[in-house]
């Protein structure tokens, strides 16, 4: 159960451990994305780039795949991997020197160029994305054997009603 003054006399604490996590984050965010941009351009080795991101909060994380597809002159996998993957040989060069130049400010880092460069309004609602997201769990579910049936109830699970389902279906039938 809620206890509302437990909450009070250790809130202060929280929001001072928060505060000091977040400070953390930030500066070592902005030191070391510095010195995986050199790392990336002295080894070609994205893997540095990649297991970083993976320890990010959301948030973090989104504004480290801008920043490495901005700089770094590796491909990034949207869908499947969610990573960066080979080196852009058409455009590698030319981003490895915009690296380089943009590192001769010993204030360029992650979060200036983001300050500069990263919108963080709130992604309008698309269909297409639903459709991408069930393209990819009929497929995991196929590799799986997890029939459409179950992937379809796991849907309906997540608040979809059948009346909807009746409505598109009939919808669908008439332009066939």
């Amino acid at each position: 159960m809620f206890n509302a003054e437990q909450f009070k006399n250790g809130f202060d604490k929280q929001v001072k451990a928060l505060a000091k996590a977040e400070k953390l984050t930030r500066e070592t965010l902005r030191d070391m994305s510095r010195d995986l941009l050199l790392m990336t351009q002295e080894t070609e080795d994205i893997g540095y780039v990649n297991r970083t991101i993976a320890a990010l909060s959301p948030m973090n994380a989104r504004t480290a795949v801008l920043f490495f597809k901005e700089f770094s002159g590796f491909n990034y996998d949207e869908d499947e991997a969610q990573a960066f993957t080979k080196k852009n040989k058409r455009k590698y060069e030319e981003i490895s020197a915009k690296a380089l130049k943009a590192l001769e400010d010993p204030h360029f880092n992650m979060w200036t160029w983001a300050e500069k460069n990263v919108d963080v309004a709130k992604k309008p609602f698309k269909l297409e994305d639903i459709t991408k997201f069930a393209e990819r769990a009929v497929k995991k579910s196929k590799e799986e054997g997890i029939a459409q049936a179950d992937v379809l109830k796991a849907f309906f699970a997540g608040g979809f009603e059948v009346a909807a389902l009746v409505a598109a279906l009939e919808e669908m039938a008439k332009t066939e």
